[in-house]
C-alpha cells in the first residue's frame, strides 16, 4: 500500500472511521467500481452483468445520458434503485427497448 495512504489513514479519529469508510464506499458505488468480492444478488455466479450508471449506459447504447435519465424517470426504462442510486442492467434495458419497438410508435 501506498505510504501516503497509511499516512492519512492513521490520521482519522477511531471515531470517524465508519464515516470515512461509508464516504469511500460511497464513491466506489457510484463510480460503478465495486469490486467483484463486494458485490451481491447473485453478481458472482455466472453470466452476471454489473449494474450501470447512467452514462455508462448512454455510452453502450450511444445515446446521451440525459435521454437515460428522462426514459427511467418516464418509466420506460427498467433501473435498479440502491438508495439514492439508480442503476441499470443492460440486458433489461435492451429487452425493453426492443419490445417498445415490436410495438411501434
Amino acid at each position: 500500500m501506498d505510504g501516503a495512504i497509511v499516512d492519512w489513514a492513521r490520521r482519522i479519529p477511531v471515531d470517524q472511521i465508519s464515516s470515512v469508510l461509508a464516504l469511500l464506499a460511497t464513491r466506489l458505488v457510484s463510480e460503478g467500481r465495486v469490486p467483484r468480492d463486494m458485490q451481491r444478488d447473485g453478481a458472482n455466479g455466472p453470466g452476471s452483468e454489473s449494474l450501470l450508471t447512467a452514462g455508462q449506459l448512454g455510452q453502450r447504447l450511444n445515446v446521451p445520458e440525459s435521454w437515460v435519465r428522462t426514459e427511467q424517470r418516464a418509466g420506460r426504462i427498467p433501473c435498479k434503485r440502491l438508495g439514492k442510486y439508480v442503476r441499470f442492467k443492460l440486458d433489461d434495458v435492451e429487452r425493453a427497448l426492443a419490445e417498445r419497438r415490436r410495438q411501434g410508435p
